[in-house]
């Protein structure tokens, strides 16, 4: 797993299982939150394991990540990847979790 130091209190972390997702998600914070601190966490062998395994494979490591990146000072986390993304969301830490998925998912719902 790679990481970067986190900036000041309140940063944006992003769980990624690809380190190609890294320059699409700085993109989108300068386009629409220029100054938001991220910290991408990226995890590749989450995602293999995951595929051989099944995601409930991977819960443990899922736990142990968003746990350092709460305690390091993310006022959040996105999981960019759909594959672990429903274990995230179901991890209990101390600060919020979601996965890049949900509001597309539920966008899509809506439009019918």
């Amino acid at each position: 797993m790679t990481a970067s130091a986190y900036p000041p209190e309140g940063t944006l972390a992003l769980l990624h299982t690809s380190p190609l997702h890294i320059p699409v998600f700085e993109a989108l914070r300068d386009d629409a939150h220029p100054g938001l601190g991220l910290r991408h966490l990226v995890a590749e062998e989450l995602l293999d394991r995951a595929r051989e395994q099944g995601p409930a494979a991977v819960a443990g490591d899922v736990r142990r990540l968003l746990g350092e990146a709460a305690a390091a000072g993310a006022g959040a986390v996105l999981c960019t990847c759909s594959t672990i993304g429903a274990v995230a969301e179901r991890t209990a830490v101390a600060v919020p979790v979601s996965r890049a998925g949900r509001p597309m998912a539920a966008a899509a719902v809506a439009a019918g």
